[in-house]
Formats: structure tokens, C-alpha cells, sequence
């Protein structure tokens, strides 16, 4: 199977299992939907604890214990006839779960595509050759050695890899390197066969509350102007620099807020936060909360309620819904 199709009375979702291709579109009569019935992308943390202390961690200093095998599949048989991806995350490298192989497995067996991002930190033969059964890795850009090492053994393997790189005030001029089409990483990454590099906004808060990296609004624009520069584009293609280029919501929403004039083709093709409306989080101790940027206090716990149930009527999720209606490229937990 190529393709699954999720259909209700007011929309159907069409998904690419190959391409990760989504397509929604309301039917009967109705408009394309606000919110869904259902989410049909699930962020699993996975991880409950991590060891490496990134200074600018938005998760924190908290360490529990992982996910249990039985709750994901608990997550999954309950999704599986919603869900298309699940992105595997939570606070470490996801490849490091104890079960890593039974979760990447479980979800294939039910037509759900994972993904993952990883420090790239200790990665194993074993852990690429199960990543081989995810649509995509992403690896965190922390400029180390086996950031590099780990990007490339992964494309070596065949795997469409993304590099995340977080934007901030400290790696701007990086960032803009890179839209100019240099090769910021100076020969140590296959940029030729790079997916793509997906910009994420730096988030005040966690381990990263005291630090000064917030970019202000006329950088933000900078950026933005240096993204859809269809001179700097061709550059980049000149200059063997063929990756696509992506952007997290938060960044989308921040961008727009900054005032940068934007053209309809480029509104459409920037979406706005989807938290509580196509995508939802659940943390390793099974509380569910609109995006992985909220704290505990908006989390619901699973245990005696089920998905479908928290998604609909959880009251952090109707006021989280509450808030994108009145302004769509608004952060309802003020980021």
C-alpha cells in the first residue's frame, strides 16, 4: 500500500506513505477543516530523560523514565486509523529507547510512517539500519563531529536525512550562509544529498530561560526575505547547495509577526501553528498537550481517558483551539 486515506463526513486526508505527501480537503459540501476530528500527526516523547544538558534544552532539567513499550502501542492501536506520522522525540535521542526497534517496527506494521531526531550522539550501526523503516531523520546541528559523522552515515545508508538547525541570534550569520549558498559545514556534510535543512525557532524557556539568543523582528525579516529570494535560490543551486528549505510553525509565526511583506504564493506556503488542530504531543508519563512547548500544567492524562476523548473536550485544547481562531499565527502558549 502507497497511499492511506482517512475519510469522515467533512474531510478525507489523502497520505503518501512513500513521499510523506499530505492532502487535505473538505468533502461533502463542507470547507477544508479548521481542526481535525483527530490529529493526524502525533509527537511520542519517547524519552524521558537525556544526558548531554544542552545549554538552550526548552524541555529542561526534568528526567523520568521512558515511554513503556505497552503504552506506545497502547497510543498506536488507538491512532492507527487517523494517524499518518509519528515523530519520535521527547528529551534525549529517540534512537537510544531501550525498545527502539519494537516502536520504529509497531508503527509500520499499523501504516503509520515514523520520524526522529537524534543528537546524532553514540549512534549505532544497528540504530541506522532500524531508521532504514522511518520516513525521514533529522539530525541536530551542535557543529560537533559526530553531528557530521552521523548526517553522513545516515545518507550513505539511504535514509532521506534533514539537518535541524536552530535559529538564534547566535547562529544568524550561520543561517544566512547558508540561504547564500556557502558551505557552512565546510566539506563535512554531503550537501549534495542532503533532503533538506529545517530552520527551528530558539525557544526562551526550559534550560534556555536565561539565555539572550531571541531574534529580533528586523532579523526575522532578513531571514525571511533571504528564504523566498528566488536570486539567492539559484545561487544556492549554482553552488551544489540543492537541499530543500523548511521552517517549523513557530518560526512562521514569528516571521509574520514581524510585518515582512508576503506574497500569497509564500502565505500559502507557510503554515501556521497546528497544535491542538492537526498535531498533538504526549509525553513520556502519558499526559497529552496541544505542542511539546507547553509545560506539565497542560497536560492531560491519558490514563483512564482515552485520545479521541482528551482531543475533543481537554480544556487546554479547546483554549488552545480558542486562541488560533481569534489569530492563527498567535503561539497560545506565548513563546
Amino acid at each position: 500500500m502507497s497511499k492511506k486515506i482517512i475519510k469522515t463526513e467533512k474531510y478525507q486526508i489523502t497520505f503518501d506513505l512513500v513521499s510523506g505527501r499530505e492532502e487535505l480537503q473538505g468533502i461533502n459540501g463542507y470547507p477544508d477543516p479548521f481542526s481535525l476530528e483527530y490529529p493526524s500527526l502525533m509527537d511520542i516523547g519517547i524519552m524521558g530523560h537525556c544526558s548531554n544538558r544542552c545549554e538552550f534544552c526548552y524541555q529542561g532539567d526534568d528526567q523520568k523514565p521512558n515511554m513503556t513499550l505497552d503504552n506506545f502501542k497502547r497510543i498506536v492501536d488507538e491512532s492507527k486509523d487517523y494517524v499518518n506520522q509519528i515523530a519520535l522525540g521527547g528529551r534525549g535521542s529517540p534512537n537510544e529507547h531501550e525498545n527502539f526497534k519494537e516502536i520504529v517496527e509497531y508503527c509500520r506494521k499499523n501504516n503509520i510512517i515514523p520520524n526522529y531526531t537524534t543528537s546524532g550522539l553514540n549512534l549505532t550501526d544497528e540504530q541506522i539500519e532500524i531508521s532504514k523503516l522511518c520516513g525521514a531523520v533529522a539530525v541536530s546541528d551542535y557543529g560537533k563531529d559526530y553531528t557530521y559523522s552521523a548526517i553522513n552515515r545516515l545518507i550513505n545508508a539511504g535514509i532521506k536525512t534533514n539537518i535541524h538547525f536552530l535559529l538564534s541570534k547566535k547562529s544568524f550569520l550561520k543561517a544566512i550562509g547558508i540561504l547564500f549558498g556557502d558551505d557552512m559545514w565546510f566539506g563535512k556534510v554531503n550537501t549534495e544529498k542532503l533532503n533538506a535543512i529545517v530552520f527551528l525557532l530558539f525557544k526562551p524557556q526550559g534550560r534556555a530561560k536565561k539565555l539572550d539568543w531571541s531574534l529580533d523582528s528586523d532579523s526575522l525579516k532578513v531571514f525571511c526575505h533571504g528564504v523566498f529570494d528566488k536570486k539567492l535560490a539559484i545561487l544556492r543551486i549554482t553552488r551544489g547547495m540543492t537541499f530543500k528549505l523548511g521552517m517549523d510553525s513557530c518560526l512562521v509565526n514569528k516571521i509574520k509577526k514581524s510585518g515582512v511583506h508576503l506574497t500569497k504564493r509564500e502565505e500559502e506556503s507557510m503554515d501556521t501553528c497546528e497544535g491542538a488542530r492537526m498535531s498533538v504531543y504526549i509525553s513520556p508519563d502519558m499526559r497529552m498537550i496541544p505542542c511539546s512547548f507547553g509545560g506539565s500544567e497542560h497536560g492531560i492524562s491519558l490514563y483512564g481517558r482515552s485520545i479521541k476523548e482528551v482531543w475533543n473536550n481537554g480544556e487546554s485544547f479547546l483554549r488552545f483551539r480558542e486562541k488560533l481562531v481569534l489569530n492563527p499565527a498567535s503561539c497560545p502558549f506565548e513563546l
